[in-house]
């Protein structure tokens, strides 16, 4: 079995151009996108305007019911349910050998994969993974978990079957896709492993994220770190404060937290963070917002990654998040099968992968995450002791939160 490599510069490259073809045809650009392009997930101009060819192999011919699937908004009789029944008894090297020859046999043996990883741990899974399974090939389009869900529910709407096989997002926007029926059921044998949090109807978590507030010690050595989340209201810190734009989950989380365990109304707890808002710039993105940081920009951030700030210690900036200057919240990211899979089986493989003590949960510990494996998790950061919320309830007032967390944000400057 020869091992393959990916190039992932040209990974990064190929994600930027797909991100930016719709822009291109917008323009009436004539710049078409290198063919490499076709190859991986397309736009949703494209989507909508795409004849969907047979997919290759007999074992799989799957785009007919894909379509039929996705016409009546459930799952039912797409090749991923009938697949996931038909090996619901199956185990070990019988499932596994089984489910190769089918996603060998299907769409080329490519299994196309959306998700928000960047390529410092994606690189090493989908090289692992290729090299494991050597008649298999892995499309990875990254994009953050926003842009991936709306991604789909506009290839949905489209009637598309050549997206996702498989998806990792944040567990909230998985929520948003099962409510329009677009996921399957979990089905992993390695679920089972997984920190009871993350084990999921239809999906299946493969990391945990910690937020907490973080600061960079040269910085605010004169005004000290804060130590509460009240304490980034004091004007010491205006012009210092970087606020994430992106943290619904987080918010809300907090919101309800502060209620259970300070006795606050919810508005009191909502203007607590819109005179953190007014005390901030807001910024776009983590990992900006962390390398800003890190370069001195800004002094103190209250919803920042650990893992982002942790890589960036080991890269010798200044930055600390200890002692936790709020509760830590725990947000989940997940693996889910996609109802309209293409290559139904190369997703369960992948999805197998995700979760795999030697395969995705062994390079997020490299990478500084916190493997969703329970055993390989107490090995990350320990006992934290973070703080979640019901994902099901958030998802249920998710109108009511998202309004409110951009009303809060308003309070701010926004970074443009």
């Amino acid at each position: 079995m020869q091992a393959r490599k990916h190039n992932h510069k040209s990974l990064v490259l190929l994600a930027v151009l797909i991100l930016l073809l719709p822009l291109l045809a917008a323009c009436g650009s004539p710049v078409e996108a290198p063919q490499a392009a076709a190859t991986t997930a397309p736009t949703a101009a494209q989507a909508a305007q795409a004849t969907v060819a047979e997919p290759a192999g007999g074992a799989a011919t799957a785009a007919a019911t894909q379509a039929e699937g996705a016409a009546t908004g459930t799952c039912e009789n797409t090749a991923a349910t009938k697949l996931i029944e038909q090996t619901a008894n199956m185990t070990g090297k019988a499932r596994e050998d089984f489910l190769v020859k089918q996603a060998a046999e299907t769409n080329d043996g490519t299994v196309n994969f959306y998700g928000e990883l960047g390529l410092e741990e994606a690189g090493p899974i989908v090289d692992g993974f290729e090299e494991k399974y050597g008649d298999l090939t892995v499309q990875y389009f990254r994009a953050p978990s926003d842009q991936i869900r709306q991604r789909i529910l506009e290839e949905s709407k489209a009637n598309f079957t050549q997206g996702a096989d498989l998806i990792e997002l944040e567990a909230l926007e998985m929520f948003i896709l099962n409510n329009e029926n677009l996921l399957t059921k979990a089905s992993s044998p390695l679920a089972k492993d997984v920190e009871e949090a993350g084990q999921g109807e239809f999906y299946t978590a493969d990391r945990f994220s910690y937020i907490a507030p973080a600061w960079n010690t040269k910085k605010i050595a004169k005004v000290g770190p804060p130590k509460s989340l009240e304490d980034l209201t004091d004007p010491k810190y205006k012009g210092m404060l970087a606020l994430e734009d992106s943290d619904v989950y987080w918010f809300a989380v907090l919101v309800k937290h502060l209620q259970e365990t300070e006795g606050m109304t919810e508005e009191q707890a909502i203007d607590l963070f819109r005179r953190i808002a007014a005390n901030s710039a807001i910024t776009h993105g983590h990992t900006t917002t962390a390398e800003l940081l890190a370069a001195g920009q800004y002094g103190v951030s209250p919803n920042m990654y650990v893992h982002r700030i942790e890589s960036l210690k080991g890269d010798k900036a200044p930055l600390e998040w200890k002692p936790a200057a709020a509760p830590i919240v725990a947000e989940i990211t997940a693996v889910a099968m996609m109802c309209s899979a293409r290559n139904p089986a190369g997703a369960m493989l992948l999805q197998d992968y995700m979760l795999s003590p030697d395969g995705a949960q062994k390079v997020f510990l490299e990478e500084e995450r916190t493997p969703a494996n329970a055993e390989l998790g107490a090995k990350a950061y320990g006992d934290l002791n973070p703080i979640s919320a019901d994902v099901a309830t958030i998802i249920e007032e998710y109108e009511k939160w998202s309004t409110t967390w951009e009303d809060v944000l308003r309070s701010g400057e926004k970074v443009e």
